[in-house]
């Protein structure tokens, strides 16, 4: 079986049709072309030099996909273009099978995943998963055309991550449900392709971290833009306190933004100069030894009156008592707050960290080989921070931090 997206120039003429029968067939020309076969949905016969070959082709999940029958008789590619095409339409599931979007819930209930995985998921399934949310699984995982069509159309409309994002969703919830039912066929993401995506060159060159900083405004060609004879500057250091220290505690901890704006005075321990992230990608709580500049800015803004008092380090200006969210400011000359991630674990690699100091002062997984994993990171602060004051040091070098808080 061949499955092939379509191209709006190959779909085949809707107005060359022959009958649905042997010496109709026959007697079409070779080198004829394609022709619709009148009265039997989606199949279609073409011709070329030598010979005259049957297809059968339906749009599913707004992909236009085609299935080869080859050289056939007449008879024989009716039958089985008949029981194709009800096969090749997404049906949803009947009473007392499992659908792939209770599938999908039940595997979010049982893993241990943070909040924000669990949001993606249930995002993804509502807004491309939509018609296939209520199919039943043993149904999916015989649809390798409808898998194959959803991942082209997600790819082409939404691009290669999103795409990948939905494929390994449905990859993982399949393979687990099908631990418990042995009857559910082979995945169907079998025949859909994880495309490899390039990670970003995203780390601040030191003219850039400068200007992420503090630099002078300019417009769309490039010209300083000036207010009453005064250059307007941008940067962080133009912000609020609140945000401005926001942006200093991605800067020296590399950490997620997540997990900056979820931080809580108890978790900033200003004495033992550590910081615990407790809101984390994959749910990995770490501490981390925060540098000694970090330290000192982070003790002179709890004290400032720029503060207002909140169990949060980073209190939102709205009345609810909440904290700062998806913290952004584009329009201030400041890049995404990912950046600062891409620049910390070059910086840690130009100062000459170890692999296994990267992973724990990122947060990340220790795992790898089996001698990692007898790693208790919480026991090894201590080691880590002349890393995180050299790091810092050297963002002294480029930044000017002179009069913060």
């Amino acid at each position: 079986m061949t499955v092939v997206p379509i191209r709006k120039t190959e779909i085949a003429a809707e107005s060359k049709t022959v009958d649905a029968t042997q010496k109709a067939i026959e007697a079409l020309p070779f080198e004829s072309g394609t022709w619709r076969v009148d009265g039997i949905p989606g199949l279609y016969i073409r011709c070329r030099a030598k010979s005259r070959s049957f297809f059968i082709q339906r749009r599913v999940e707004g992909e236009l996909v085609r299935e080869y029958l080859g050289e056939l008789s007449m008879k024989a590619a009716k039958a089985t273009a008949m029981k194709k095409w009800t096969k090749m339409q997404p049906k949803p599931a009947t009473d007392g099978i499992i659908t792939l979007g209770a599938a999908i819930e039940q595997y979010l209930e049982a893993k241990p995943l943070a909040d924000k995985t669990r949001a993606l998921a249930r995002y993804n399934v509502e807004r491309y998963l939509q018609s296939w949310k209520d199919r039943g699984l043993e149904e999916i995982g015989r649809d390798r055309v409808g898998m194959r069509a959803l991942q082209q159309k997600i790819t082409r409309d939404h691009g290669a991550a999103t795409s990948n994002q939905v494929v390994r969703l449905i990859a993982a919830v399949y393979r687990w449900q099908r631990k418990i039912n042995l009857d559910l066929p082979e995945s169907p993401t079998v025949v859909a392709e994880i495309h490899k995506i390039k990670a970003r060159d995203w780390a601040y060159s030191d003219g850039e971290l400068r200007a992420w900083w503090s630099a002078a405004k300019t417009d769309e060609n490039g010209k300083v833009v000036k207010k009453d004879g005064n250059t307007i500057m941008q940067g962080v250091s133009t912000l609020g306190a609140i945000k401005r220290m926001w942006w200093l505690t991605a800067l020296f901890t590399g950490a997620r933004k997540g997990s900056i704006e979820a931080l809580k005075w108890r978790d900033v321990d200003l004495e033992k100069k550590t910081i615990h992230f407790r809101v984390t990608k994959g749910d990995r709580p770490y501490i981390v030894p925060m540098s000694d500049r970090l330290a000192e800015l982070l003790t002179n803004y709890r004290v400032s009156d720029h503060v207002p008092p909140s169990e949060w380090v980073f209190p939102s200006s709205i009345a609810d008592g909440g904290h700062l969210k998806d913290v952004k400011n584009p329009n201030e000359g400041v890049g995404p707050a990912h950046r600062l991630r891409h620049t910390f674990r070059t910086t840690l690699a130009q100062l000459g960290a170890n692999p296994d100091q990267a992973k724990m002062l990122m947060g990340h997984s220790m795992g790898g080989d089996v001698s990692r994993g007898y790693i208790t990171s919480s026991l090894v602060v201590e080691s880590l921070r002349p890393v995180a004051n050299a790091v810092a040091d050297q963002y002294v070098k480029i930044v000017n931090l002179k009069g913060q808080p």
